[in-house]
């Protein structure tokens, strides 16, 4: 099965399908999608949750790992984010899967056997095993690191 890792925020978010393994992963499928503009919040929430079920089915998706928010900064933006994660967890019930987690950066750096510092993902982890990483935004890395996190 596949792993879907997402990265929200609060006007796109990027994801990637991935399977195979730490040493030989393999991404299926990634992009960043633009929420829709002009939509009232909760049409916007409808159609993020549309197409998150979409990837499940479509990729025959496993479990689902989501980049968790690290910062302090409370409000709008925060709030937005935290809503299209919560519903990532409802897709993810309706759709049958339980392996749904949500992790920041220390604990990927630890998932690749790295000392649990965000650092060591920049400095320590050998990304040349995916050709395309550096090409990827930010967004996108983050959650090509979370799904990769996830393989055995």
């Amino acid at each position: 099965m596949n792993i879907l890792g997402i990265r929200c925020s609060n006007k796109n978010f990027s994801y990637v399908v991935m399977n195979g393994s730490k040493k030989n992963p393999v991404i299926v499928a990634s992009d960043s999608l633009a929420y829709p503009k002009n939509f009232a919040r909760p049409r916007s929430l409808l159609w993020f949750t549309q197409e998150v079920e979409q990837l499940i089915k479509k990729h025959d998706i496993g479990s689902v790992v989501m980049k968790r928010f690290e910062g302090r900064s409370r409000g709008g933006s925060f709030e937005e984010r935290v809503e299209c994660e919560a519903m990532v967890y409802l897709v993810c019930a309706k759709c049958g899967i339980t392996a749904v987690r949500k992790k920041v950066k220390s604990t990927i750096a630890k998932d690749f056997g790295l000392k649990g510092r965000a650092h060591y993902l920049e400095t320590g982890l050998d990304v040349s095993v995916i050709p395309a990483f550096s090409s990827y935004a930010d967004k996108e890395q983050e959650a090509v690191l979370c799904a990769w996190s996830e393989l055995k």
